[in-house]
């Protein structure tokens, strides 16, 4: 059966908001235009611009207002630039866009790891085609110095484990406890979520956690890095298992005959093939 077309941040925001598990959980996301921009500037007086096929942090904005009145905008990890009117930073932001669709979304109040915004990479696995979801880890990622993205190799930032992240945050081993205990039973909601579009073998998503201890879906990722968890500076557990359950399902999809390609890209060895972002990965 031949795979249907991987989903943008649009409809991936659509597709989920169908779900009562992720809806609450959701940035407040629309269409990007000069109407929707003041709108949720607005609303929410800060809030991220990305193209709505882009991945790895790239093509991001940020725009808020400053106590002047001045319209802000920030590039991924270039120095904010300052616009007297809406307007004006419109037209600038339009010549940003090279023509690529994007989506405005609600900025939320990142936790922050020594004054830098983090997020959470939550990592699903199949160990088999057609078995059940199985957690395989998750990594905090911290951005690097003025980056308004967490993205580790645009922006030159950390990954740690989570535990350690929370803590330097300032929270309780109860919290932390519980916030990813939550982050695992979501992420297997929002992975079967996903299989009433289609299957795929693995799934990471990218989750934030506000100074309230909230938390937010900001994306889906349907082939995720593999090196992401190497990177972490508390140890290779986590990469080591996922690596495991990759080889477990690759042997056994040789069993089952003919090629099956569950995933965006099927390479043989996970770290060769690119990471496909099907969403967003704000700061």
């Amino acid at each position: 059966m031949a795979r249907k077309p991987e989903l943008g941040k649009w409809l991936l925001y659509r597709f989920f908001a169908r779900n009562a598990s992720a809806r609450k959980h959701l940035p407040t996301t629309r269409k990007y235009s000069k109407k929707s921009l003041a709108s949720m500037l607005q609303a929410y007086g800060a809030v991220y611009l990305k193209p709505a096929a882009g991945s790895r942090g790239r093509g991001v904005m940020k725009v808020w207002n400053d106590r002047q009145g001045r319209v802000i905008v920030q590039h991924t990890v270039r120095r904010p630039i300052a616009f007297a009117t809406l307007d004006k930073a419109n037209v600038h932001i339009r010549r940003s866009q090279g023509g690529n669709v994007y989506i405005v979304q609600q900025a939320v109040r990142l936790l922050q790891v020594k004054g830098r915004p983090m997020d959470v990479r939550v990592m699903m696995q199949r160990d088999r085609p057609g078995g059940k979801w199985l957690y395989s880890g998750m990594v905090a990622k911290i951005a690097g110095p003025s980056s308004i993205v967490t993205n580790v190799a645009l922006s030159h930032g950390t990954v740690m484990s989570v535990d350690r992240a929370l803590r330097q945050a300032g929270w309780t081993k109860e919290q932390i406890a519980r916030t990813k205990s939550r982050l695992v039973q979501l992420a297997h909601a929002w992975a079967k979520h996903f299989d009433t579009y289609q299957p795929y073998r693995e799934l990471g998503f990218d989750v934030a956690i506000d100074v309230e201890g909230g938390i937010w879906l900001l994306e889906e990722n349907t082939g995720p890095s593999h090196r992401l968890f190497a990177k972490n500076i508390d140890g290779l557990a986590d990469y080591r298992r996922i690596q495991y359950r990759w080889g477990r399902y690759e042997q056994a999809r040789r069993r089952n005959g003919p090629r099956q390609c569950s995933t965006p890209s099927c390479g043989p060895l996970p770290d060769a093939r690119k990471a496909v972002t099907t969403r967003q990965s704000i700061s």
